[in-house]
């Protein structure tokens, strides 16, 4: 069984990581909404994401949700 994230979506990203920045770049334009809240960490470990009920993801599919968060705020995971 699937639920819908609920938002804001924080997503943590590691700051001194060339391919987390490239890979959160684009959220920033698109997430006119403002679904998502990202949140530079210093702590390596590539790229996280909890939604406002407390489900947390990792990798890939937190950044698929942070993607489609982003693009229409539909999704479930």
């Amino acid at each position: 069984m699937t639920s819908a994230i609920r938002y804001p979506l924080v997503l943590f990203y590691d700051a001194a990581s060339a391919d987390c920045l490239a890979k959160v770049a684009p959220l920033r334009r698109l997430d006119t909404a403002g679904r998502l809240e990202l949140v530079a960490s210093s702590t390596p470990g590539g790229i996280r994401a909890r939604d406002a009920a407390g489900r947390s993801w990792v990798g890939i599919v937190a950044l698929e949700a942070a993607y489609r968060a982003a693009w229409d705020g539909e999704v479930s995971l």
